[in-house]
């Protein structure tokens, strides 16, 4: 009976976490198409559309592959953490030389800084997911709502506050940025108590890692 609860009392906060979610998401929209101007609502979807697809794929699989098998030992969760954290890294660079190039060729000056601040969210991003994978295995399912709901309101509340300073598109990334290094810090707080990385990494490792959990 107690799991029972346990398990209604999760999926509880999981669908009110995702109503609350999706409303700021909605608010923080609108008040940004409000206020920005014409030219620069282009921008914005770029940069949405952007945002959605890094949220979607940033995970590689990486997370599936930890909730998938509960036998990985610490050693091999220390190899997939240090190679996710590594590929985040190289996409970083990648966005962030590419950056200029890109606004040059789209023909939009504004989108170097946008594309700037955006990879920096692979730095961030990979750590916040492998706690949240190992809260996910554990079926810590509160504790992630909670998370989710928090640094959604804190984005909300950066993207206000920059508003309120200059409104700009950027405005949104401040936000997201916001967002996903409150949701990693504290999945790291909470995570810590299942798992914290040994240093010490190879490549090899890690290929053995991801083709036994694939």
């Amino acid at each position: 009976m107690a799991i029972r609860e346990r398990n209604l009392t999760n999926a509880k906060w999981s669908v009110l976490s995702s109503i609350k979610i999706v409303g700021i998401g909605v608010l923080q929209l609108s008040l940004l198409a409000q206020i920005l101007q014409a030219n620069e609502l282009n921008l914005l979807a770029i940069a949405i559309v952007m945002l959605l697809v890094i949220d979607t794929l940033a995970d590689r699989g990486f997370g599936n592959a930890i909730i998938r098998n509960k036998s990985l030992n610490n050693s091999d969760l220390s190899i997939l953490y240090w190679g996710n954290v590594l590929c985040g890294m190289a996409i970083f660079a990648a966005l962030f030389i590419g950056s200029d190039i890109s606004s040059r060729i789209m023909n939009q000056p504004e989108m170097a800084i946008m594309l700037e601040m955006i990879s920096v969210i692979f730095i961030i991003i990979p750590q916040g997911q492998h706690y949240r994978a190992i809260l996910q295995r554990e079926n810590q399912f509160s504790r992630i709502a909670f998370t989710e709901t928090a640094s959604v309101l804190a984005g909300l509340g950066i993207t206000l506050f920059t508003v309120w300073l200059t409104p700009s598109v950027l405005c949104a990334i401040w936000g997201y940025l916001a967002m996903v290094s409150i949701r990693m810090l504290i999945y790291c707080y909470y995570g810590r108590s299942w798992f914290q990385p040994e240093y010490r990494f190879s490549l090899k490792s890690f290929a053995n890692v991801r083709a036994r959990n694939g």
